[in-house]
C-alpha cells in the first residue's frame, strides 16, 4: 500500500483545518491510498500516531497542506526526502522570511528535482520558490476555498470575525523573524515589552473599539467567532459572553459561518468559509496576509467572473475606520452563482494540473 504523509497543523486553529479538508477535496486521492497526518501544530509531541521515527519509513510521498509554517518543523522531513530520493508537493503554502539555513536546503531539494509542484497562495511565497529554484511553480486560490459547502437554510446570522492583533506576531514578517530567533532572551524580553508599550496598546484598543462599535451596529441575531482559546476571554469582556462562539470541533465553527449573512472581520478562514455559502464579506487587516484573499479573488476573476462586490479588504490604519461602513455590504445573488463557478472551475484546473505529475498521479483519481 503507498503512503502519503501529509504535513499539517490540527486542532489549534480551524483556518489549518479547512485548509486540509480543502485540500483533500481537491486530490480526491485513491481507496488504497494509506494517509498518514503528521502535526507540525504548536506544543504537539512526535510521539505516538504523530512519531517521525514510525512515519518517515512508511512514507511514499509527501505533501506540505498549506499554511505559512511549510519550512521550520518539516526540516527533518524534507532531510529524509534528499536522503531516501522521497518526491513531494507543495499545496497551498504562504511564506514568512527564512533563515539561509533553509533556503540552502530547499535548493538542495530543487536541484535534486524531488518538488514535483509547488503551489503557492500568494505571490510573496511564488517569490521564494523562484529563488529556491523550483520548476513547476503557480498560484492557486487559498485551499479553503475548496471545502465542499453546507446545504444550509438558515441564513440568519450577522458575524464579527475578531481576533487580537497587534501583538508581534501579527506585525511585519521581518519583526518577527527578528524576534522568533534573536539569541538573547533578557534582550528579547525587553524587546517585547517596549514593542508593546510604544506600538501596539494604542493600536488595539483602536482597532477593538472600532469593533465593538460595529457589533453594536449590527443587527440581531449576530455573533462573534473566534478560532483560538486564547482569545475567548478578552472576546467576551469585549463583546458580552453570551455574544462569543468557539469550538475546538471545526466543522461547528464551519456550519456557524454557513448561516451568515454578512461577515465583517479580521479571519481569513472566516472570510473564506463564508464566501462560499454566498455571504459577502469585509475583511480587515493590520498586515498584509490579507493578500492571500485579494491574490484568490484575482484567481477567480480570471475565469471572467465579476465578485467585487461580494469580497472587500481594507487594511486598518486608524479609528476612523478606513472607510468601512457598516452599511455598505450590498450583496449580489448574481456574484454568489459565479463565484460558485469560479470556484469549481479553478478545482477542475488545479486537479488537472496535479493529475499530470508523474509521481502524484499514482495517487490520485483519475
Amino acid at each position: 500500500m503507498k503512503s502519503i504523509l501529509i504535513s499539517t497543523s490540527s486542532l489549534w486553529n480551524c483556518g489549518d483545518d479547512f485548509i486540509r479538508e480543502g485540500i483533500i477535496n481537491l486530490l480526491n486521492f485513491k481507496e488504497n491510498i494509506n494517509i498518514i497526518w503528521w502535526n507540525r501544530g504548536y506544543g504537539i509531541s512526535n510521539s505516538y500516531a504523530n512519531d517521525l521515527n514510525v512515519n518517515l519509513p512508511l512514507m511514499s510521498y509527501f505533501i506540505v497542506a498549506g499554511t505559512p509554517q511549510w519550512v521550520y518543523k518539516n526540516v527533518r522531513i524534507y532531510k529524509y526526502c534528499l536522503k531516501h530520493d522521497i518526491p513531494f508537493s507543495l499545496i497551498g503554502v504562504g511564506t514568512k522570511n527564512l533563515y539561509k539555513y533553509h533556503l540552502n536546503l530547499l535548493k538542495k531539494l530543487a536541484r535534486a528535482n524531488l518538488c514535483e509542484i509547488a503551489l503557492a497562495r500568494d505571490k510573496m511565497a511564488l517569490e521564494a520558490f523562484k529563488d529556491i529554484g523550483f520548476k513547476n511553480i503557480g498560484l492557486i486560490s487559498d485551499p479553503a476555498f475548496f471545502m465542499k459547502p453546507i446545504q444550509n437554510d438558515r441564513k440568519d446570522l450577522n458575524i464579527i470575525g475578531w481576533r487580537k492583533q497587534f501583538w508581534p506576531e501579527s506585525a511585519d514578517y521581518s519583526i518577527i523573524f527578528y524576534l522568533k530567533y534573536y539569541k538573547s532572551l533578557i534582550k528579547k524580553i525587553k524587546y517585547y515589552l517596549l514593542f508593546e508599550k510604544l506600538t501596539n496598546q494604542k493600536k488595539r484598543e483602536e482597532y477593538n473599539n472600532f469593533f465593538k462599535y460595529i457589533f453594536d451596529e449590527m443587527d440581531s441575531p449576530k455573533l462573534v467567532v473566534v478560532h483560538d482559546n486564547r482569545e475567548i476571554k478578552e472576546a467576551e469582556k469585549l463583546f458580552g459572553e453570551g455574544n462569543v462562539f468557539y469550538s475546538t470541533d471545526y466543522w461547528k465553527i464551519f456550519e456557524i459561518y454557513s448561516r451568515s449573512k454578512t461577515y465583517i472581520g479580521s479571519r481569513i478562514h472566516g472570510a473564506i468559509p463564508s464566501l462560499i455559502h454566498g455571504t459577502p464579506i469585509c475583511l480587515i487587516y493590520t498586515s498584509n496576509k490579507a493578500s492571500v484573499i485579494e491574490t484568490s479573488k484575482e484567481i477567480f476573476e480570471k475565469h471572467n467572473t465579476k465578485i467585487e462586490n461580494m469580497i472587500k479588504v481594507k487594511y486598518w490604519k486608524k479609528n476612523d475606520s478606513n472607510g468601512i461602513k457598516y452599511n455598505d455590504m450590498g450583496f449580489n445573488k448574481v456574484c454568489k452563482v459565479k463565484l460558485n463557478e469560479a470556484i469549481n472551475i479553478e478545482r477542475d484546473r488545479i486537479r488537472n494540473i496535479l493529475k499530470c505529475q508523474k509521481e502524484l498521479s499514482n495517487y490520485i483519481k483519475s
